[in-house]
């Protein structure tokens, strides 16, 4: 088979599973993970690759190929407008909207290495001790990559990665040093989260439905019928008055009718008709 027939081997089995997409323009990138997955296997080349996996992948060919096949790049608050809209506008509005004894429920699809979810544990803690209507909250935090998932878990972070958005005031009120000098995620931040492997391809449905999602440069790799169908899955899972957030490269133009777009501290919300969001 040629090189480029066993490129495009491995991109459908990409997009089938993940709905990410590799073209033309892009398929170095792919060649470099295939390579990366290669060697990890100990073998020679990506046709030795496509002649192991070519009747079926093992489970760890698997996952090694879509570990290697999305982009985990994240840090903690990134995008900080999309934060301060969260602190100044989102959170307050839902949680006057609570029912007694309701917790506040925020997904954080897609989220890596659990940057995002720390972060949004911190905002909520930090919010709920100010508030004239206190709350708590659940925030679950799904990835399709083992791996990641693994290192949010851990909650453990080098110098680097917490010198990436994390304010200073945060990282020793809600982190600890340990022996090797990582910088690990205290109880008060990590016992609001779950943490779940979830494929958003796959036809998911919770018990109980979310008041803010997060799905930050997910639809970016799609193509148009993937994107439709996992935001009709994120908004059926979505409550009444919710909040979706996408990446800051990402619309929901011409995909889906059922929200309203607002702008909140330079940030583009979301939020289901019929519900306004109000000036803080």
């Amino acid at each position: 088979m040629q090189h480029n027939e066993i490129l495009k081997f491995f991109a459908d089995f990409i997009q089938s599973e993940l709905g990410i997409v590799y073209s033309d323009h892009n398929s170095f990138q792919l060649q470099n993970r295939l390579e990366t997955i290669a060697k990890f296997l100990d073998l020679p080349s990506i046709e030795a690759l496509y002649e192991k996996t070519k009747t079926g992948f093992s489970e760890t060919a698997k996952q090694l190929l879509l570990d290697t096949a999305t982009n985990n790049e994240t840090s903690f608050f990134r995008d900080p407008k999309v934060f301060r809209a969260i602190e100044t506008d989102i959170l307050g509005n839902l949680a006057a909207s609570l029912a007694p004894n309701e917790k506040l429920r925020v997904w954080s699809a897609a989220s890596s290495t659990g940057q995002e979810a720390l972060s949004l544990a911190m905002l909520s803690r930090e919010l709920a001790a100010k508030s004239a209507n206190p709350f708590s909250v659940d925030i679950l935090a799904t990835d399709i990559s083992e791996r990641v998932l693994k290192k949010a878990q851990e909650a453990r972070y080098t110098q680097l990665e917490v010198q990436r958005g994390l304010p200073t005031t945060h990282l020793v009120k809600y982190f600890r040093k340990d022996e090797q000098d990582h910088w690990v995620a205290s109880p008060q931040l990590t016992s609001l989260i779950e943490y779940k492997k979830l494929n958003l391809k796959s036809d998911f449905t919770f018990a109980n439905k979310f008041h803010l999602i997060l799905c930050r440069n997910v639809l970016i790799y799609q193509n148009v019928e993937d994107k439709i169908a996992i935001l009709d899955r994120i908004t059926a899972n979505l409550a009444p008055n919710g909040y979706l957030i996408l990446g800051s490269g990402e619309s929901l133009l011409g995909l889906s009718s059922d929200y309203d777009q607002q702008i909140s501290n330079g940030a583009i919300i979301y939020q289901k008709k019929g519900v306004r969001l109000q000036a803080a």
